[in-house]
């Protein structure tokens, strides 16, 4: 199954890096979430270097503040379970961890006049704008609405790893 939904990512080097949405880490911890498979497999592949992924540091302050919030989060983690999960993605050799620079409140003001927003889309244009100073172009998310607005990138949603019901009948 995980060797099916590996062969539908666009593979990439190291200078066509996808951005792993905070989404995407938090239902790879949820195994109730019908999200669960495909964040999981994306994520694992990801740490493997399977997949030319990066996070930021914002995914990995909402992947805490969502997995250890028992309101948000069906199965919570603890606070050290979700400290112990960000140290392996931190310190991942095959997960690159980009950052907002110099010239990001110059993205982040070009992106507002694009899309104005208001209360807490201003998160989603500041990874947006994260992305773009990195020079990263595609993002996984479940979150395409969010991200639909900005022709600079290219929003992707990771594949169902359940097999289609016709790869899956026997042969006869």
């Amino acid at each position: 199954m995980a060797e099916r939904l590996r062969a539908q990512w666009p593979m990439n080097d190291s200078e066509d890096l996808i951005l792993l949405d905070s989404n995407i880490l938090i239902y790879a911890e949820q195994e109730k979430s019908p999200y669960f498979n495909a964040s999981k497999v994306l994520r694992d592949s990801a740490l493997t270097g399977e997949v030319s992924a990066c996070i930021s540091p914002q995914v990995l302050c909402e992947f805490f503040a969502v997995t250890t919030d028992s309101r948000r989060a069906t199965d919570p983690l603890t606070v050290q379970e979700a400290i112990d999960q960000i140290k392996k993605y931190s310190e991942s050799e095959d997960l690159t961890l980009i950052y907002p620079g110099s010239g990001i409140i110059g993205h982040l003001l070009s992106l507002l006049q694009i899309r104005p927003a208001t209360g807490s889309d201003i998160y989603d244009l500041f990874l947006t704008a994260t992305m773009l100073e990195n020079n990263v172009h595609r993002i996984y998310t479940f979150n395409t609405k969010d991200f639909a607005p900005f022709s600079e990138i290219e929003v992707l949603t990771p594949p169902d790893p359940m097999p289609d019901p016709i790869s899956a009948q026997p042969e006869s």
